[in-house]
């Protein structure tokens, strides 16, 4: 019986001792740069109510915050400094991309260099240092930063005088937010804000105007940053280059090109047994049957293992159990997809004997589930496209991804190596087209015609029943708008046995390879002949749209360079400019569109060859078949649609349609 789980961060022992503790003690401080001992001398420690996560490590501060730091008394009172006093300050340190803090990656360095520039101020002024907010690789025009709340949360309950920043930028570089709490809440709360680099400081009313600018180019700045990194991403994906932070299951990033993909090796043969198993019948109950029993890790976790750090919404570390009735640590480990050693490890047990009402510490495995599966295996990556561009945000302000169509995303072929055939991902990829779902047999493969058998009257799927009879029992397929469920609202009502829809099926198939073989050897080559050269026309004259609207978005974005230098020249006005730029940007914009179409065409086309490759494939590899399975029915056929039995003839319309490559 389960107890509770463990997340990350929590004991997980049976002991209670915390197992491969991850705490750092800092070293002695004998050979401290001369930075961090001046910033040291420079805190007092013990007026500090609170200090950064990431401060605390870097300073060695072990002092614990005050509990009561932003709890919002039930009458604030607004402290006045008397003659004598000193005026309490809190710091605050934003460090980003756009800033250039992190271009060399010293994060610690940066971080000690703007704290001992404020550190430096509040002594010549002979401030109080009472709080310390500091966060690393967030944008200022982002309004749900942690700490950035958490200092004005601070302010806002009367715990300081004055906030202290490098400029106004760091503190944010939102308009919205600079007349929000710069000139409405601070003077209300009785704070005071200073930026040292800019000289925002409002305690001077005449520099009000100059906020105000300063809060308009900071998020005109942003803005076109944003566009710009966005066009430059957009650019980049459509020519083929991978622009993402994390390489899809299946992949790396390549380590001598950060913009290309390579296969990873490891799971490569996990894509392929799951593909292999889904196209060759088997259930997904099955598929993650054999997965977990095999102990495959799933995307999340293998990321975990390679220490990949990705966000997850929930990260269990263990699971205490009580033991059952009747239960073993085999069985119990066989239950979680665990080892009988992992559990020992976990529990701290000696041997392999336990009691009912044990308590153990079992370690947690993500299961897989068919929507993992669904991910990976119909994923174009695995079959060498790079799909991105699925998301896009409303906003530089906003950074909740928004789903995009299909038709919107940037797909571009031919980019990396593939990891299943075309064949296999086609294959499976039809599994997946109809909404409906399937439950497997009790042999864990799926019915031979689910998905593929439907009433020509109603529209609904045919189902297996069966009926008894004196030889044993007789399987059957009825119409499943006869049902009381679906208020037999179909006329079709007539049953067909089982056997007899697969003898008919057979015979069909057999035929369309007979026909094929019977064709003569020239009409089979002008056949493929005149396939092939269709398509290869169509790509090449597609290839040849392609290079010139490449050449022309060049050509445009050359004039657009020019345009810059003739307007800082003189030689434009700024209408002109702004005219011809508008005009110039429009054209690039629906060009890089067409070249996504024509991406997208290209890669159709190319699997419409494939297809009939895959033609006379198929037909050499059945052409002595003499049993239907449901390999070779997913192979050959699409649908098939049952008519209503004609009960003078006794005969009643099969309409099969067939797979392209097969037709």
């Amino acid at each position: 019986m389960i107890l509770n789980v463990i997340k990350d961060g929590e004991y997980t022992s049976y002991n209670n001792i915390t197992k491969n503790a991850n705490k750092e003690e800092l070293e002695e401080n004998t050979n401290e740069k001369v930075q961090l001992k001046r910033i040291k001398q420079l805190l007092n420690e013990s007026e500090l109510r609170y200090v950064s996560a990431n401060v605390k490590q870097l300073l060695g501060i072990t002092k614990k915050d005050d509990p009561n730091c932003f709890k919002k008394p039930q009458h604030i009172v607004r402290k006045v400094v008397k003659p004598g006093e000193k005026f309490r300050v809190i710091l605050y340190i934003r460090l980003s991309v756009e800033d250039g803090d992190l271009e060399n990656g010293d994060v610690s360095g940066s971080i000690k260099n703007q704290l001992l520039y404020l550190l430096d101020e509040c002594e010549k002024r002979d401030w109080l240092v009472v709080g310390i907010f500091c966060e690393e690789d967030i944008s200022g025009v982002d309004d749900n930063r942690p700490e950035w709340l958490k200092s004005i949360r601070f302010a806002e309950v009367g715990n300081t005088e004055i906030v202290l920043c490098k400029s106004q930028s760091r503190f944010t570089r939102s308009m919205e937010m600079v007349e929000k709490y710069l000139h409405k809440c601070f003077p209300e709360w009785n704070v005071r804000f200073l930026g040292l680099v800019d000289n925002s400081d409002t305690a001077v009313a005449e520099n009000k105007k100059s906020r105000q600018i300063n809060g308009l180019v900071n998020e005109w700045y942003v803005e076109d940053t944003s566009k710009n990194t966005r066009a430059t991403l957009n650019s980049m994906m459509k020519n083929g280059e991978f622009v993402g932070s994390f390489a899809p299951y299946g992949y790396i990033i390549d380590p001598k090109d950060k913009h290309h993909l390579i296969p990873d090796l490891e799971v490569r043969p996990v894509i392929q047994l799951m593909a292999g198993m889904l196209s060759h019948g088997k259930s997904m109950k099955t598929v993650i049957n054999v997965l977990m029993a095999k102990r495959i890790l799933t995307p999340a976790d293998y990321k975990d293992a390679k220490g990949i750090k990705v966000r997850r919404r929930e990260h269990i570390k263990c699971i205490r159990y009580e033991v059952e009735e009747g239960e073993t640590l085999k069985s119990i480990a066989k239950k979680f997809y665990v080892t009988v050693e992992e559990i020992k490890e976990e529990s701290n047990l000696k041997t392999n004997k336990i009691s009912k009402g044990d308590i153990l510490i079992i370690p947690h495995r993500q299961k897989w589930t068919s929507q993992m599966i669904k991910n990976i295996v119909t994923d174009e990556t695995q079959i060498g496209s790079l799909v991105q561009g699925r998301t896009e945000r409303t906003s530089f302000k906003n950074k909740k991804p928004i789903p995009k169509p299909r038709s919107e995303w940037i797909i571009v072929p031919h980019c990396h190596e593939a990891n299943l055939d075309l064949e296999t991902f086609n294959t499976v990829n039809a599994l997946f087209q109809q909404n409906t779902k399937t439950r497997g047999q009790k042999n864990g493969e799926l019915p031979l015609f689910s998905k593929k058998l439907y009433c020509s009257c109603c529209g609904k799927p045919f189902y297996k029943n069966n009926s008894n009879v004196k030889n044993g029992k007789r399987e059957y397929l009825i119409c499943r708008g006869n049902t009381p469920a679906n208020g037999h609202i179909c006329d079709n009502r007539d049953s067909i046995a089982l056997e007899e829809l697969k003898s008919y099926v057979l015979n069909c198939i057999q035929d369309k390879i007979n026909n094929y073989y019977n064709l003569s050897k020239l009409n089979k080559e002008y056949y493929l002949q005149n396939i092939y050269s269709n398509i290869e026309n169509d790509i090449k004259n597609l290839e040849k749209q392609k290079s010139k609207i490449e050449s022309d978005i060049q050509n445009k974005k050359n004039i657009l360079v020019q345009l810059y230098a003739d307007k800082v020249n003189g030689t434009l006005d700024i209408s002109e400019f702004n005219i011809i730029k508008e005009s110039n940007s429009l054209q690039i914009s629906q060009l890089e569109d067409r070249l996504i179409d024509i991406n997208e065409e290209i890669n159709n086309l190319m699997i419409d060859k494939e297809k009939q490759l895959d033609k006379e494939k198929l037909f050499e590899q059945y052409k002595d078949i003499k049993e239907l399975n449901k390999v070779v029915l997913d192979a050959f056929i699409s649908k098939i649609e049952i008519g209503k039995l004609n009960k003078e003839t006794s005969e009643r319309p099969i309409k099969i349609k067939w797979n392209l490559y097969a037709s």
